[in-house]
């Protein structure tokens, strides 16, 4: 077991999401960054659609009730196993009553911790991650996380890459169902322009701050949109989409992001900025 003596910005448990429920209108969910999710399951050996823990930001103390091994991923950040520095991307051994400390972070926002044979906890719909009205959203001071004794070393080569967190990379994007509806001037405006994340932003969606885009508003019919949809709100700033979000929308969707760099956009946080770069005409 392990017990939550600081929970910091927040905590919630996560693995791969719940795929195959978004035409009832259920969000995918799962780890935010989904690249550190494989790497830390990975190193430690496990199925890659175990549970791990998501730590956002700093400020995080948890103690362990029992023997066990660790993983971590993700954001590079002050982290010490009682007096001891740890790092990521080792398999580290821990000792019943061992208090974990997660302090500044340097790098990225978000850090996972993975445990032998996964954290244990609720499934729903086939997912351990959160689903908004139904489970647990965030992990508080003082709850206790559910997890399995191991005192058998996993091995220790992960099949899969740490993700290199680069804050400055331009995100790469296909254009959208509602890219051509656009003037050039509009288009040449968004992929020039450099946005920062508002404080408005959460694990369902970034909200973007920039020169406000000049257009004539225009609305679609709620339309299908998915993690890493860019839309164009009225105020003529976008939003994107991430992990929790919805599964239809009724504004533009102009640009949708790769695959791969949403797991780039998941280690920005709140002030950090955001560039578009298109990489294909091709539409999603």
């Amino acid at each position: 077991m392990i017990e939550v003596l600081r929970s910091g910005s927040h905590i919630c448990v996560v693995d791969i999401g719940r795929e195959g429920y978004q035409a009832m209108g259920v969000p995918v969910s799962g780890a935010m960054d989904m690249v550190s999710l494989a790497r830390v399951n990975s190193l430690m050996g496990n199925k890659m659609n175990s549970a791990v823990l998501e730590l956002y930001f700093s400020g995080h103390q948890l103690q362990f009730h029992c023997d066990t091994y660790i993983a971590l991923a993700g954001a590079t950040t002050d982290i010490k196993l009682g007096e001891r520095k740890i790092y990521n991307d080792e398999i580290i051994k821990v000792n019943k009553g061992d208090i974990l400390s997660i302090g500044a972070i340097s790098i990225g926002c978000r850090l996972y911790l993975a445990v032998p044979y996964g954290i244990k906890s609720t499934q729903l719909l086939g997912s351990r991650s959160p689903l908004r009205g139904h489970s647990k959203k965030h992990i508080k001071k003082g709850d206790k996380i559910m997890i399995e004794s191991s005192i058998i070393s996993p091995h220790r080569y992960a099949t899969t890459k740490a993700l290199a967190i680069d804050r400055l990379k331009k995100i790469e994007c296909y254009v959208g169902p509602e890219w051509r509806r656009l003037s050039n001037q509009q288009q040449q405006d968004i992929l020039s322009t450099t946005y920062t994340i508002t404080q408005q932003s959460d694990r369902m969606g970034y909200r973007l701050e920039g020169p406000s885009l000049k257009i004539d508003s225009f609305q679609i019919l709620s339309s299908p949109v998915m993690t890493g949809t860019v839309q164009l709100l009225p105020n003529g700033n976008p939003l994107i989409l991430m992990r929790d979000c919805q599964t239809t929308g009724g504004y533009p969707r102009i640009l949708q992001v790769t695959s791969t760099d949403i797991n780039q956009l998941a280690q920005r946080k709140p002030l950090d900025e955001v560039q578009f770069k298109i990489v294909s005409n091709l539409r999603y």
